[in-house]
């Protein structure tokens, strides 16, 4: 039987975030699909149960079959599928133990991320959604390594283009090799190099640090994914009394509030007058340790807000996603972190950023000196402090204060450079080079 001609302007999306509400790898590729769409291109998508099966396009969603991934995608479904908490509650705790025994036996054996598996059943459901609707490339697209090695196996099969886009390194030169996981991760990173059509990084140092380990064999480019320009639904920054300095996003053991929390406590036992008049607002996340164990021995009291992780609100019709834009715009000062350590903050920026930038709110920035990030905030005319260095931080919110005191915090009128339509662009004409080659 004669093989079928591919559809020249479909496109095969692999991505194992998808339709993931507040999920930066989600957001990145859903964001662009209208662009995309505009500029005549159709898809098929290939992702995990982590997100909202889409009804506009064909999206297909598999699980990871080994014991550990089960346990991940179940939480999932379970939070997708079943409204009341505290069934949810229960069930999740049906799933964990019944998965345990596997778990802890394949978790002897591998210590790999919970996603590791997800590359067998896309493997096998991608190559159905290939001979179904013949796409003419595969583009594999953030999230976990198995991603990328799902698009490598299909490409192998079926010698598809294949555009594979990092959002993060996978390896790093001053990483640990303990574990397997850095191994895989290492594999994966040979055979993106060694065989995509295209290499897609979001920093350039990412991008000369693979190349160097692994000599890239084809067209590899660097973008700013950017962010979509928010609706605000008439929603507008007003001064109150009292500064409000936003963090967004997830803590951790490396990205966290410690310095931050010490520096305005430090600051208001200087300035009394300040505890009444600061408030550190905290959404998306619970503290993480570090943080707690820092608000615990610099207790800032009334001065931090936990909001916590706004979900969909049935009464309004809002995003999780929607409510965080608006939640941003009010914000007198918006915190950025560059969480890591070593290398890894030369070779990322926080996704969060691109978000902030179309917000118009100042951001404060706790950085790596000598970094993107570092310039990134400098060159948008924002604030870039080390992030280790307390008295810096303390001195950069007693600025902010002063200035909001006497003159106001006026929106920062500088438009953002880093705009999803020219992160497609640039994309789309990456591919036009593969398809001149062909």
């Amino acid at each position: 039987m004669k093989e079928k001609t591919p559809e020249k302007d479909r496109w095969f999306i692999i991505a194992h975030s998808f339709n993931a509400d507040g999920v930066a790898a989600s957001q990145t590729i859903t964001d662009r699909l209208p662009y995309f769409k505009t500029r005549g291109l159709k898809f098929v998508v290939l992702s995990a149960v982590t997100g909202r099966k889409d009804t506009q396009i064909p999206h297909y969603q598999i699980i990871s079959p080994a014991p550990s991934g089960l346990r991940y995608d179940m939480r999932f479904i379970i939070k997708n599928t079943v409204r009341n908490k505290t069934a949810q509650s229960i069930l999740k705790g049906i799933s964990a133990i019944l998965c345990l025994p596997f778990y802890l036996v394949e978790k002897v054996f591998l210590q790999l991320d919970s996603q590791w598996s997800w590359f067998l059943s896309a493997s096998i459901k991608g190559s159905q959604l290939i001979n179904k609707y013949h796409p003419a490339l595969l583009y594999s697209t953030a999230g976990p390594s198995t991603t990328h090695l799902a698009a490598y196996i299909l490409h192998k099969i079926y010698g598809l283009p294949w555009m594979a886009e990092l959002h993060d390194p996978l390896i790093l030169d001053d990483q640990c090799p303990k574990w397997h996981k850095y191994y895989f991760n290492r594999f994966v990173e040979k055979i993106v190099c060694g065989n995509a059509s295209v290499v897609v990084y979001f920093t350039n140092r990412a991008l000369e640090n693979a190349n160097r380990r692994h000599p890239i064999k084809n067209k590899a480019i660097v973008v700013r994914p950017g962010a979509t320009p928010p609706d605000f639904h008439n929603i507008h920054y007003a001064k109150t009394d009292k500064i409000h300095f936003g963090h967004f996003g997830s803590l951790d053991k490396t990205r966290n509030l410690e310095v931050f929390i010490r520096a305005i406590y430090e600051l208001t036992e200087e300035r009394p007058d300040l505890k009444k008049r600061i408030i550190l607002d905290v959404y998306g996340c619970e503290l993480d340790t570090a943080s707690r164990k820092a608000l615990n021995k610099y207790p800032l009291g009334d001065m931090l807000v936990e909001h916590g992780r706004l979900e969909y609100d049935p009464e309004t019709g809002k995003s999780g996603r929607q409510q965080v834009l608006e939640a941003m715009r009010k914000m007198d000062v918006l915190v950025v972190l560059h969480g890591g350590e070593g290398s890894v903050c030369y070779e990322y920026i926080p996704s969060k950023l691109y978000e902030y930038l179309l917000t118009g709110r100042p951001v404060l920035g706790l950085v790596e000196t000598g970094t993107e990030l570092e310039g990134f905030l400098i060159e948008n005319n924002h604030t870039s402090v080390d992030k280790d260095d307390i008295s810096e931080v303390e001195k950069a919110i007693e600025l902010y204060v002063n200035k909001w005191d006497t003159e106001g915090l006026d929106d920062n009128q500088v438009a953002s450079p880093f705009t999803v339509e020219a992160t497609v662009d640039k994309l789309m004409s990456a591919v036009s080079e593969i398809d001149a080659a062909s």
